[in-house]
């Protein structure tokens, strides 16, 4: 049970009796039927409303890794202050791996759900979507490769600080989020790791549509150059804190 696979099996079964993985599921599927259900009364352009749909859904990312990486580290507080994670009789590197797995693998399977679902619905229900479903996914995986540095910062926040810290910051950084999208952030939002899934899926839209803009001023090599550094970064220095970390104080 102390490899990777057993942990991460553990982890999942102590989900069961949680909100955790209701609220994967629920949230791409209220959040679909929402935006169906507007655009079915709404009368802009499809392309306007691709574009609404997919910054109003990175928009609001922040707020829910707040919420969900404060909810996985709330449970390891209730189950004896941390020592289903720090006394385990495996390495520190592993036990902190298999909680970021869950994260991360729940996130991904959420942000497919809503992006095939509106997919789904907008095609079909709607008969207006033509942009097909791989441009779907190819959103999909960029939006949640663009949020991993957020979930290792959340994670990390949530356990040392706790869940009012964490949740704080992600609705924080859905407002920051939301202002990069604005012309403030044409410069700005490469260094602002809350900008950069609403970024680059603006920047998705903006080819699909088949208008081409000058790579210096879409500030997309700088994005992609700092993302994949800082969330690599954040990762090793994660690990490294953890494995450091003896538990939150009591006053925490």
């Amino acid at each position: 049970m102390s490899t990777l696979p057993g942990l991460l099996r553990a982890d999942l079964l102590k989900t069961r009796r949680t909100p955790f993985l209701l609220t994967h599921l629920l949230t791409p599927l209220i959040g679909a039927a929402l935006f169906m259900a507007y655009y079915s009364i709404s009368s802009a352009s499809e392309g306007v409303k691709v574009m609404a749909f997919i910054q109003a859904v990175a928009c609001a990312f922040p707020t829910l890794i707040g919420l969900l990486c404060a909810m996985a580290a709330e449970q390891e507080a209730a189950a004896g202050g941390f020592q289903g994670m720090l006394a385990l009789p495996a390495a520190r590197s592993t036990t902190y791996a298999s909680k970021l797995l869950l994260l991360l693998g729940s996130s991904l399977g959420a942000v497919l759900l809503i992006f095939v679902l509106f997919s789904l619905g907008f095609a079909g229900m709607l008969g207006q979507d033509r942009h097909g479903i791989l441009f779907y996914l190819t959103g999909a995986v960029i939006l949640f490769a663009s949020n991993i540095l957020l979930y290792l910062v959340h994670f990390a926040v949530s356990l040392r600080f706790g869940r009012g810290v964490s949740i704080g910051i992600g609705i924080t950084g859905s407002l920051l989020a939301a202002l990069m999208l604005t012309g403030l952030g044409d410069i700005l939002w490469p260094y602002i790791p809350f900008a950069w899934g609403g970024r680059f899926l603006s920047l998705l839209e903006i080819q699909h549509s088949g208008l081409r803009l000058p790579r210096a001023e879409t500030g997309l090599a700088s994005g992609i150059s700092i993302c994949t550094g800082a969330t690599i970064a954040a990762g090793l220095l994660s690990m490294l804190w953890f494995n450091k970390w003896e538990g939150r104080s009591a006053d925490n």
